[in-house]
């Protein structure tokens, strides 16, 4: 039987997502290698590193069954499968930030700067304010600095990089956290198989609840 195969994206999401199967009762081996696979020593599932933009192409595609990437990626994305469930790993906060003192809600006009143009359009829609959207793929905290935007509006974690370079948050617009997603035709052909991963996820919730 082949494992259920999770695309993942390097870096912190994925090693919160092994940290959780790890105490769903999954162990893996070999983690520190460049191995771009890993299959857990039961081989009921494997997790293959990827971009966290790629994601989605990988489940949609069936080159994996299962998939984990940021909400805030997701809301990006014109997706053809099912989102399974939140996880509670890879959280953090949409925000706008700038220089101290900005104010969006005085703006006729304003230019923003992100990685997320989408959500970026809802919110000037939200607020009334006319705009231009500028799409960075690198660090957008530069484009205040350098005067190529008025504000930003990207993802914090810890608030340090913008501490940093002199900025701050000037307002959160939600919460952001990693998706399960799945491949519609894998959802169907191996349900029970999902299903039963699904159920070992809870159950570590439910434990962590209770501490």
């Amino acid at each position: 039987m082949k494992p259920l195969k999770i695309a993942v994206s390097k870096g912190r999401v994925k090693d919160q997502l092994i940290a959780l199967l790890k105490e769903a009762g999954f162990e893996f081996e070999d983690l520190k290698s460049r191995k771009l696979e890993h299959v857990d020593t039961s081989g009921r599932i494997s997790l293959i590193s990827v971009k966290a933009d790629d994601v989605t192409t990988y489940v949609e595609r069936a080159a994996a069954d299962l998939g984990v990437l940021g909400s805030d990626i997701l809301y990006e994305r014109s997706f053809d499968g099912y989102e399974l469930r939140y996880l509670p790993i890879g959280k953090c906060r949409m925000c706008v930030a700038g220089f101290r003192g900005f104010n969006l809600s005085d703006r006729s006009f304003v230019r923003i700067a992100t990685k997320y143009p989408k959500r970026a359009k809802d919110l000037l829609e939200e607020k009334g304010i006319n705009g231009e959207i500028l799409f960075l793929s690198g660090s957008v905290e530069l484009a205040p600095i350098v005067n190529l935007a008025d504000c930003i509006l990207d993802i914090v974690e810890t608030g340090k990089t913008l501490e940093e370079n002199d900025l701050v948050v000037l307002e959160t617009i939600g919460q952001i956290s990693s998706v399960l997603i799945a491949n519609r035709i894998s959802f169907k052909l191996m349900n029970e198989r999902m299903m039963g991963l699904l159920n070992d996820l809870d159950a570590v919730e439910k434990r962590s609840a209770v501490k």
